[in-house]
Parts: C-alpha cells; sequence; structure tokens
C-alpha cells in the first residue's frame, strides 16, 4: 500500500536544479505521481500558464526554479520576476498550491542572530533585492503559497560549492576560504523531502493556517571555512588530494571576498513548531554525497 494520499501529486518546476533533481528522486522512491519541466521548458513565461493547465492530474507545484546560483553564474533577473509572477498567476487561475524556494538572501547578512521570518528582509544585493521582490509578487498573485527559504545548498551534481572544494582539493595544494561569511549548508534532499512533507500536511487538510513564509536550513551554522575544513577532510578519506592547506582567507574564486562577518544563519523554530520538521545536521549527509559523487565517477 502506498504511504500517501491518492491526491497527492506533484507538478515539479525546474527538475533540473539540485532540488528539483532531488525531489525526482525522492517522489520515484515513494511512487508518489508527479509531472517534471526543465527550466528549459519554462524559458518562456507565456507557456508556464499551459504547462501548469496541461497538468490537470497534479495536484501541487513545487517551483524550485530559484535556487542561489553558482559564483560567476550569470542570471537574468528581471527574467526571473517575470516567471515568478506568470507561475503563480498561472496557480491561481488553476487553483493549484504553490511551493516555492527562496533563499536567505533576502536579508544583508548584518543581523548578530539567526533570521526569522518575521524579521524585515534588507538584502542590498541585486540578486537579494531580486529575491524580495518575487516573494512579494508571488505572495500577492496567489494566496495558497508556501515560500521555503533556504541557503548554501549542495549535493552531488556539479556547479554547487560543495563540488567546487572537491575539484579545488583535487588540482591545488593550497585553498584560501573565507572565514567570515557564514551560514546553513543543506542537503538538496533534505530541501526537497522538506517540501513533500509540508505538502503532504497541507493534503491533510490544515490548512489555510499553514500557507506562508518558512525557513529551512540544516544544522548546525558554521562559516564557509568550517564546512570546506570538514569536506576536504572527508574527501581526504575517498581519494587522492593534492591540497595540503586550507587557510582562511578570501578565496574570490570560489565565493564572494569577505572582509566584514556576513551572517545568514536561519532560524528554523516555526517549521518546526508549525510542521513539526527538525533540523538534519548537514555533516551526515557530506559522507553519503561524496561517496555517491565518487561512486558515479567510477
Amino acid at each position: 500500500m502506498p504511504d500517501f494520499s491518492d491526491s497527492l501529486s506533484f507538478l515539479i518546476l525546474g527538475s533540473d536544479r539540485q532540488v528539483g533533481r532531488s525531489l525526482i528522486q525522492y517522489l520515484d522512491s515513494r511512487q508518489i505521481p508527479y509531472q517534471a519541466c526543465s527550466s528549459e521548458q519554462l524559458a518562456s513565461p507565456d507557456e508556464v500558464g499551459k504547462i501548469v493547465a496541461a497538468a490537470q492530474s497534479c495536484s501541487y507545484v513545487v517551483n524550485v526554479l530559484f535556487e542561489e546560483p553558482s559564483e560567476g553564474t550569470d542570471v537574468d533577473l528581471p527574467f526571473w520576476l517575470g516567471l515568478a509572477n506568470s507561475i503563480a498567476e498561472a496557480c491561481a487561475q488553476c487553483h493549484k498550491p504553490l511551493f516555492q524556494l527562496s533563499s536567505g538572501l533576502v536579508f544583508a547578512g548584518k543581523s548578530s542572530r539567526a533570521y526569522v521570518e518575521t524579521d524585515l528582509p534588507d538584502a542590498h544585493s541585486a540578486l537579494g533585492r531580486t529575491y524580495i521582490d518575487i516573494e512579494q509578487e508571488v505572495v500577492e498573485r496567489w494566496s495558497k503559497t508556501v515560500l521555503l527559504r533556504a541557503s548554501w545548498l549542495f549535493s552531488e551534481q556539479d556547479g554547487n560549492y560543495l563540488t567546487q572544494l572537491v575539484g579545488a582539493a583535487v588540482r591545488l595544494e593550497t585553498l584560501k576560504v573565507s572565514g567570515h561569511l557564514r551560514g546553513c549548508p543543506t542537503y538538496a534532499m533534505t530541501a526537497a523531502k522538506v517540501l513533500v512533507a509540508m505538502a503532504e500536511q497541507v493534503d491533510c487538510g490544515a490548512e489555510p493556517e499553514l500557507w506562508g513564509v518558512y525557513h529551512y536550513a540544516d544544522s548546525d551554522a558554521c562559516t564557509m571555512h568550517t564546512f570546506a575544513k570538514t569536506v576536504i577532510t572527508v574527501v581526504k578519506s575517498m581519494t587522492e588530494v593534492k591540497v595540503e592547506s586550507l587557510e582562511e582567507g578570501n578565496s574570490p574564486g570560489m565565493i564572494d571576498a569577505v572582509n566584514e562577518l556576513e551572517n545568514y544563519e536561519l532560524g528554523c523554530k516555526r517549521i518546526l513548531s508549525t510542521f513539526g520538521i527538525k533540523q538534519r545536521p548537514w555533516r551526515r549527509s557530506i559522507h553519503d554525497v561524496l561517496k555517491e559523487k565518487f561512486s558515479s565517477h567510477g
């Protein structure tokens, strides 16, 4: 017997993203029905309405298109905003609840404590301001929306900070990583499971109290340097590397050079009290992710 209700099914927008791929893997493992659209299939806002309307068998839309881009990746931010608006409007017209991935970059990073959902977004960067605009406009267009802020996503997929670290450790003898940038590394698979768990509770009829903004991040918060140190230790146990020294400093080629403390830690008490979702330690996932990465590359 399936361990989900007959009404539970998903339209995944952004199936080629880290969380999108994890969603497909997780839903397949539980035999939960879904339809998946990659970012290439959503290249035009005009097509979004047609895609959402055509997915008549899907009861929920999960939009994970707007993951934080990797360092050096060019993003058409006005296009992102237009696409987000079209998705929200299409969901409203089809009366499909929307679960959308957002980012802790809505904050400026100047807080001395973890950010909570009631904190006013105050980002200064163009990317952070775009996340703020997307959140505001999506909620205005469709009330039955859950926004899940996450950050520092990692997975087996190339292009995230973890895989960049692995590549650098194999090639370089010395790495310099910021000790001023603090946040919450989060396994993409865990984020995918959280999105599904939230949808399952909504599917049980626990709305309308559940709509709104939530934070999820794996525990524990750390600096980029601490995260890198943990990753390199695991990598050394699995393969030969050149890296001999991991220094604390600026590394413009891999992350933003930060001279003053920037803190993007996300407080996750609301998701615990509302959905009963507990944080999973990110360190538990590092070994599994790297083992999968090295095994898949022969």
